[in-house]
């Protein structure tokens, strides 16, 4: 690794870590100099504000995501059903091990002002994605599984509806501030996309879970506990 691939990582890996434990909006370039131990010209040399460093963030999430979720399928050894369900599964933002990260894109990303971030997120999300995606669908159509027309397209509109469906539990995360008002109805939404899935692939009925039910509901919960 070169020094200066080196020294981008360690911004942000600090940055991510004060994010976390001091909020973003607390979190100042000085601040983070600081922690390093680096002068504001390699710091600039790298990154030209601290926006471009959040979104450097969510591009090594999104590979990180990339990379567990391939491991995923790989190591499955169902059919594409099972495969699909898989790859939701560990490439969800819902998991435990992602709450300071889910904590830190609702302060930042779901906010107002915030829709350049959200729709960087949701592109680096597709990209990371989509090939694992459209290789599970085109397994499932010669196995007679899935009987989708258009297959190469059906990928990209599935993790679309998954984007729209994580905005809105973010969203709710951020409006609903209890979670007796907020569970229903993300059960209900989850129940629909769910659906949604199994209509565009012409899946079996009740194939596809995408997501566990119990985990997300534990994720959103603790989330609710923070705010």
């Amino acid at each position: 690794m070169r020094k200066g691939d080196s020294r981008r990582g360690q911004i942000i890996e600090t940055a991510e870590r004060l994010f976390y434990r001091n909020g973003y909006e607390q979190t100042s370039v000085q601040d983070i100099i600081d922690a390093l131990a680096y002068s504001k010209g390699g710091f600039y040399h790298h990154f030209d504000s601290k926006l471009a460093l959040l979104d450097a963030i969510c591009e090594n999430r999104a590979d990180q995501t990339r990379q567990s979720a391939a491991r995923a399928v790989n190591a499955c050894a169902g059919g594409p059903v099972d495969k699909l369900n898989a790859l939701f599964e560990q490439s969800s933002l819902w998991r435990e091990d992602n709450l300071d990260y889910i904590s830190l894109l609702l302060r930042v990303a779901y906010r107002e002002d915030g829709a350049l971030m959200r729709d960087k997120l949701k592109q680096y999300s597709l990209r990371a994605t989509l090939p694992i995606l459209d290789s599970i669908i085109a397994d499932g159509v010669s196995s007679r599984v899935f009987f989708v027309p258009h297959a190469d397209l059906a990928g990209e509109m599935i993790l679309r509806l998954s984007a729209q469906f994580t905005d809105e539990i973010a969203f709710q995360l951020n409006t609903y501030p209890t979670e007796d008002v907020f569970l229903p109805l993300l059960l209900d939404k989850l129940e629909l996309y769910r659906h949604a899935v199994e209509r565009i692939l012409e899946a079996p009925f009740g194939s596809v879970t995408l997501f566990s039910l119990s985990r997300l509901t534990m994720v959103c919960r603790t989330v609710l506990s923070r705010t």
